[in-house]
């Protein structure tokens, strides 16, 4: 049977996602009681199916049946499962969805488990760049640790688009775009961009209206947060200008001042001789 799709309407097609983003929001809505198969958006599409894994699909029948358990516990108490995960992610490195379970269960724990949790995800990034969540959760953590142009970096790569990133790909999943969407908007924020990353926001909010992605950047562009987020960005830019007048001064060649004429000692006068009167004459 033939999968229901959703006609690309947009007049811009072929010509880059995120150019098109930065200028306008989509036009088409989702329907929110059922959501399409698959979405043509630009040069690739966006399906809500499941999307197979060989890595997954190889792993024993008890394995699988336990990743389909945590995977829900994920949502309620993450840390509970990090001796779990790390024992998963050991056994097999070739699942990197394992390792990104253990990331994100570690950054909601203490420093050290937020500083091995991007040690872990900078190390998947190498091993594995051309997993989706490396990309975005390493941004993620980037994020959060008020590294924008860190992660802007990751997200926003000149002359790239989702497709070109990673050309061997025609269909992304929900998940994955609605993470990138997210986080696209929220670096834009902090960037000082608000209304590009309005355009991400749109294309999210067509996407999945409901999304509790959609309604967090809400409240960062218009809501309880958007105050601290232009604080935030508004602090960054502050700190580049530092940062720059900084540099320029070092580059500011120092002029020697002359130097200065060795003083002349001072001439000292020949002291006085001080005659004390012999103590009897003072009786005398």
């Amino acid at each position: 049977m033939a999968k229901r799709r959703k006609p690309n309407r947009n007049p811009d097609h072929g010509k880059g996602l995120l150019k098109r983003l930065a200028e306008r929001p989509l036009n088409v809505k989702a329907r929110k009681d059922q959501p399409p198969e698959v979405y043509h958006l630009m040069n690739f599409e966006i399906t809500w199916d499941f999307m197979p894994d060989p890595a997954v699909d190889a792993l024993p029948k008890a394995t699988r049946d336990r990743m389909e358990k945590v995977y829900p516990l994920m949502q309620k108490n993450a840390r509970k499962l990090v001796p779990e995960l790390r024992e998963m992610s050991a056994r097999h490195p070739e699942v990197p969805c394992f390792r990104n379970w253990l990331i994100n269960a570690l950054r909601d724990g203490s420093q050290a488990e937020r500083d091995e949790a991007l040690s872990l995800c900078e190390q998947m990034f190498r091993d594995m760049p051309g997993y989706f969540f490396a990309r975005t959760t390493l941004a993620d953590l980037l994020l959060d640790r008020a590294k924008v142009d860190e992660a802007a970096a990751l997200l926003f790569v000149p002359g790239h688009s989702i497709s070109t990133l990673y050309p061997d790909r025609k269909v992304f999943h929900i998940s994955e775009i609605r993470h990138w969407a997210y986080l696209s908007a929220r670096a834009k924020i902090l960037l000082g961009e608000p209304k590009v990353a309005e355009g991400y926001r749109d294309m999210l909010e067509e996407l999945e209206p409901d999304s509790p992605a959609v309604r967090d950047l809400n409240d960062m562009l218009d809501g309880d947060k958007s105050d601290i987020m232009r604080m935030l960005a508004n602090l960054r830019k502050f700190t580049i200008k530092a940062q720059e007048r900084a540099e320029k001064r070092k580059e500011r060649p120092k002029t020697k001042k002359p130097a200065k004429a060795p003083a002349k000692p001072a001439s000292k006068a020949p002291a006085k001789p001080t005659s004390h009167p012999d103590q009897l004459e003072l009786f005398k």
